[in-house]
């Protein structure tokens, strides 16, 4: 074993060098101590694998971002909409501020085509959009956040990228309260007749705006990428010519030799001539290897991987095909030994601390939970204001588990159907349907409670625990983000582009006929 440099690094069993001196045992002063020791340190072990740690560090970091979305979406429905629909329940807006853009399907008077988490659809969609990768944009590189620097700091932030997408924009986005708003119109509500056509226009618009929000931040993705990585925009135009052509391009490569071996029609470093004479060589025996459908190209990518990106040999088997197919490997041997001579060669791969522990992440989310609980108890007044106030922190409260959840179905993405409907994406199609019952669920006992027991301070734990439930839980459980990035995905397959319009069908057509027959039930039968 090799020895570490730093002692407080732990062993390939979890233990600490540090224990006892190993002069001590070797010498016989403190033996007994140091069996005694190494026995607690095999006996403890650590606490969580490095793998349970990250899990645990992305779940806190989440949880806290699905509070923010949650939190947000409530203030966005507010400004632009709910003080007109109950007017003086929101105390942060006087009567002239509040954007009556939105209304929603429970009230009696006819509308509710732009649902009251119209506006907070959009701006998450947007969101979502903006924060695409550079793999899902066809950009030269990918970049874990296309519209950064390569080299940025952000970048390696991979924790807050999907606490940022996962966390905040499926939870600023929900499916759930637009299900359920259209689902309220189709029956009528208070002194409104049936709105059937309503609702369905009110599904169209609806997704239309969530895709095309989705599409716009995206491509605002792409122009800041544009706009500060002019190189990169260079390489992007370059591209498209090799492309329509046939070359396969793999943008793992560093940035020369990414440009260099497909030949871009662009300006490129310079290098020593004799030296770029063998990478040019290698480039000429493996030309015909670049084209796209070509049956070595995986080997010759797996060689330049190795070679180019890890600085390793490659594996004796790969050394022979690309013999067998006259591949001048010794060449680019040559050229990695003058690209790399002044640098040390790297054994294995190190992690940077970015200050993403597991101790502090548990600490930021106990500081949340404890900010949430302290000003549920300290708002506690009978007047609208206090009530509303109460019903966002308490929905905040029920934020986390929902986004969790979401989190975790999403695993069933291509791993739970099988043959012709593998593709449906099963996990986000769970979550909104379970939150669509949930959220219907809620707003129809909450219908229920409200014609026997008026709304009061005594009532709020069970009105509000079901607002909080439909609000908080549900709304975070439901997306409407990640719905759209999903769709949009379909649409760019080029070969199978109906399955977004089978999928859009699947999940919308399922949350309505779910949610229309337990209100049905609950309200107008029970």
């Amino acid at each position: 074993m090799p020895p570490r440099t730093n002692p407080d690094d732990p062993d390939e069993n979890g233990s600490n060098y540090h224990s006892v001196p190993e002069t001590g045992i070797a010498g016989g002063v403190g033996f007994e101590t140091a069996k005694h020791v190494e026995k607690q340190h095999s006996a403890k072990g650590p606490v969580f694998t490095n793998a349970q740690k990250g899990f645990l560090i992305a779940a806190c970091y989440m949880s806290v971002a699905a509070m923010f979305g949650s939190f947000f979406r409530i203030v966005v429905a507010q400004f632009f909409g709910e003080e007109c629909k109950r007017p003086g329940t929101v105390g942060w807006l006087s009567a002239s501020s509040p954007l009556c853009v939105t209304v929603d399907g429970e009230i009696s008077e006819v509308g509710g085509i732009v649902f009251a988490d119209f506006p907070a659809n959009m701006l998450g969609s947007f969101i979502m959009g903006l924060m695409l990768a550079g793999d899902k944009l066809v950009l030269p590189l990918d970049v874990p956040i296309a519209w950064l620097s390569p080299d940025h700091f952000f970048q390696r932030w991979d924790v807050i990228h999907l606490a940022i997408r996962t966390g905040f924009c499926g939870s600023l986005t929900t499916l759930s309260s637009w299900n359920a708003d259209m689902v309220v119109m189709m029956y009528g509500a208070g002194q409104t007749h049936s709105q059937i056509a309503r609702a369905i226009f009110g599904y169209i618009i609806g997704m239309e705006t969530a895709l095309g929000s989705f599409a716009f931040g995206s491509k605002v993705a792409v122009w800041i990428h544009r706009y500060f990585n002019p190189e990169l925009a260079k390489e992007a135009d370059a591209l498209i010519q090799r492309k329509e052509e046939g070359v396969f391009i793999n943008k793992k490569l560093p940035d020369f030799e990414r440009r260099f071996l497909p030949n871009l029609d662009m300006e490129i470093e310079n290098h020593d001539q004799d030296a770029l004479s063998n990478l040019e060589r290698w480039r000429i025996s493996t030309i015909d290897a670049r084209r796209v459908g070509n049956v070595n190209l995986e080997i010759l990518t797996e060689i330049e991987n190795c070679m180019l990106i890890d600085r390793q040999l490659p594996s004796p088997d790969l050394q022979e095909g690309a013999q067998s197919n006259g591949w001048n490997i010794a060449a680019l041997q040559d050229w990695i030994h003058y690209k790399y001579a002044d640098e040390p060669i790297k054994i294995g791969c190190e992690l940077e601390n970015e200050g993403f522990t597991l101790k502090r992440a548990a600490i930021i989310l106990l500081v949340m939970y404890s900010l949430l609980f302290l000003g549920l108890a300290v708002v506690n007044g009978d007047h609208a204001y206090a009530i509303t106030y109460r019903t966002m922190i308490y929905a905040a409260i029920f934020a986390p588990p929902g986004a969790l959840l979401r989190w975790h179905l999403s695993k069933l993405n291509g791993n739970f159907l099988s043959g012709d409907w593998s593709w449906v994406p099963a996990g986000t199609l769970c979550a909104n349907i379970l939150g669509s019952v949930i959220s219907i669920t809620a707003i129809a006992i909450e219908l229920r409670i409200t014609e026997v027991d008026n709304y009061s301070v005594t009532s709020f734990w069970i009105v509000g625990s079901l607002r909080a439930l439909k609000i908080g839980f549900a709304g975070c459980l439901t997306t409407v983000s990640t719905f759209v990035s999903e769709v949009s995905a379909f649409m760019k397959c080029p070969l199978l582009p109906y399955r977004a319009y089978i999928y859009i069908m699947i999940t919308l057509v399922s949350c309505n006929i779910i949610a229309a027959i337990l209100y049905g039930l609950i309200v107008y039968v029970y």
